[in-house]
């Protein structure tokens, strides 16, 4: 993963085709006795390799991903070899009807055209599919907000407003004090629903990415999960150091992970928390509680783009940790835990140099 993503770049492969088509022009003129009509060719193929190069020229300033470029390019490639094998056997047609015609200008030019629609046509192609996946994932959000704004924030201040008017009636102080402690309660409840809804479109809004140590910032959440919850079970197996490529919000993601396992579900409820670096140069997180489950309707609206029943801080919390994943180009599936509770796997790129062989090393905790 080191060479492709920092030694070798998408822009780099549009190069080397640009160069390829542009060599095999020069072949060509090399091929035939030269003259105008050779001159003329090798003009098309050497203006077709021009449009590959200015492709890679720009590629860097494209709104497209590394993944959409990579994407693009072997689109192209794959193009450009279409182009030619249909060259080959539209001149293998020819030739069995006895019509001579140039091999070597068929298949360079028709490689050559192929390699610049594919280059141009690919990249749009990539960047439109990306902008419409971009434009779903906005569509999400702002039902998400549309149904806080309904449900969510309605309720806490419906709630709020009423004990706030059994204030106003009343005059025995208990029943005062009461209905203060509950009006507290929601508004503070509702300032959380605020600020986790902020958080929300501030990790949609932001594309930064960062090097974290996985393995540290699980260690840190348990420490501190194991004074908040001391009547849970934590157990978990950590490299010494695991280094991923995420979204800046990962910290904030994992603790919404972690915390979700614990306070939805009983007091006693046992979380295992394993992270281990897979062979595709991946790291995977797995969160496995004994709990009640995630229930449905909030799995489903991670995985759909239509609007479902929103849960309150659970659904605003497993949103966090969606878009961060997704922010990060990792991935994160939800299974049920054999006999109960829930699973929560998420995989991550590792980052491009692997440490040395400490960080294979685990320690394994109990508390």
């Amino acid at each position: 993963m080191s060479f492709s993503t920092e030694t070798l770049r998408p822009r780099h492969g549009f190069y080397v085709l640009g160069w390829i088509c542009f060599g095999i022009g020069i072949a060509h003129s090399r091929l035939e006795a030269g003259g105008l009509e050779t001159a003329l060719e090798v003009l098309m193929i050497v203006g077709l390799a021009t449009i590959v190069l200015y492709t890679g020229n720009e590629l860097p300033e494209r709104p497209v991903s590394i993944e959409g470029r990579w994407r693009a390019l072997l689109l192209t490639i794959l193009l450009s070899v279409a182009f030619a094998a249909l060259a080959f056997l539209v001149w293998l047609t020819w030739s069995i009807d006895g019509v001579n015609r140039e091999l070597s200008f068929l298949l360079a030019f028709a490689a050559s055209l192929g390699a610049a629609v594919g280059a141009r046509g690919s990249l749009y192609a990539v960047e439109s599919n990306e902008r419409l996946t971009e434009t779903q994932e906005l569509t999400k959000l702002l039902k998400i907000n549309q149904r806080v704004l309904r449900h969510n924030l309605r309720n806490e201040l419906s709630i709020a407003l009423g004990h706030l008017e059994n204030v106003e009636r009343t005059v025995d102080g208990e029943t005062v004090d009461d209905d203060l402690r509950v009006i507290r309660d929601h508004l503070e409840a509702l300032l959380d629903t605020t600020d986790r809804t902020r958080k929300i479109v501030s990790i949609w809004d932001t594309s930064d990415e960062t090097e974290h140590d996985l393995a540290s910032i699980v260690d840190d959440q348990l420490r501190r999960l194991r004074q908040e919850y001391p009547s849970a079970t934590f157990s978990s197996t950590l490299p010494e150091e695991c280094r991923v490529i995420a979204h800046t919000a990962l910290p904030l993601a994992i603790q919404e992970a972690l915390v979700n396992a614990v306070e939805h579900n009983p007091a006693d409820v046992s979380v295992d928390i394993t992270v281990e670096a897979l062979p595709d140069e991946t790291v995977e997180l797995e969160i496995s509680d004994t709990g009640t489950g995630i229930p449905a309707p909030d799995r489903e609206a991670i995985a759909l783009p239509e609007e479902t029943a929103l849960a309150h801080t659970r659904g605003l919390g497993l949103w966090i940790l969606y878009w961060t994943i997704r922010g990060s180009d990792g991935t994160i599936e939800f299974d049920e835990n054999d006999p109960e509770g829930t699973v929560v796997r998420i995989v991550l790129p590792a980052r491009s140099e692997p440490d040395s062989a400490s960080s294979s090393r685990s320690r394994s905790r109990r508390g």
